[in-house]
């Protein structure tokens, strides 16, 4: 016990010397509703909360940029520092602006970190993001062709769809012998001030499609 102590207080005494360097600017957001345990990253050396929800992504703040990025889970010790003595260690991208995806597999929380520069997106940029283990094509409007997003993975769209209307949604799924079967079909609405950011799910043998509108960013985000 004693040798993990010793070893989380030289852990975030390490952070605490980062922490007058380079700062990253986040956002947080579940793949699934779930319950999270308490979370923790470093501020100018000082631990802040973050917190995850399926419905909208978190409002932006800024994290010293670790890399692997440490992540404390559970209650802070009576000296106001971090307990966990084994923090997931999260890898980050190369940009300044970060989605940090959170998931829960049992009891025990999971993240990734993609790029996402959240402050300088326009209505038509947009987020699909696959964590599935399926192949995966989304057509948003009449005419266009789909665009394919492999498993396990991420990928920028324009969306050409006009805004102020709406669009017909389809998601297909690749199967084993190479088609493709559709496996979400909706109107989805295109706004011109809001992107859309677009979440596939494994559910056992099943995938499920979340729609998510994202309001553009109108107030200065926090600069790193």
């Amino acid at each position: 016990m004693r040798f993990a102590i010793i070893k989380l207080a030289l852990l975030f005494s390490t952070v605490v010397g980062f922490s007058q360097q380079e700062k990253l600017a986040f956002r947080t957001l579940a793949l699934s509703p779930s319950k999270f345990p308490e979370l923790w990253v470093s501020e100018a050396g000082k631990p802040i909360p973050i917190t995850f929800s399926s419905a909208q992504p978190s409002l932006p703040f800024n994290a010293d940029r670790l890399s692997p990025l440490p992540i404390f889970k559970g209650p802070l010790d009576d000296k106001g520092k971090p307990s966990d003595p084994a923090p997931s260690q999260v890898s980050l991208p190369a940009g300044s602006s970060v989605l940090l995806l959170g998931w829960m597999d049992g009891a025990k929380p999971g993240f990734l970190a993609i790029e996402d520069p959240f402050a300088t997106m326009k209505s038509d940029d947009w987020l699909v993001i696959n964590p599935s283990k399926s192949e995966i094509a989304i057509q948003i409007g009449a005419n266009v062709q789909p665009i394919p997003i492999k498993a396990n993975s991420h990928k920028a769209i324009k969306n050409t769809a006009p805004s102020g209307t709406g669009a017909a949604v389809t998601v297909a799924a690749k199967q084993p012998d190479g088609s493709w079967k559709a496996i979400y079909t909706s109107f989805w609405p295109i706004y011109d001030n809001q992107r859309g950011l677009v979440v596939v799910v494994q559910r056992g043998e099943r995938l499920s499609v979340s729609y998510i509108s994202d309001k553009i960013a109108t107030a200065p985000v926090p600069k790193p």
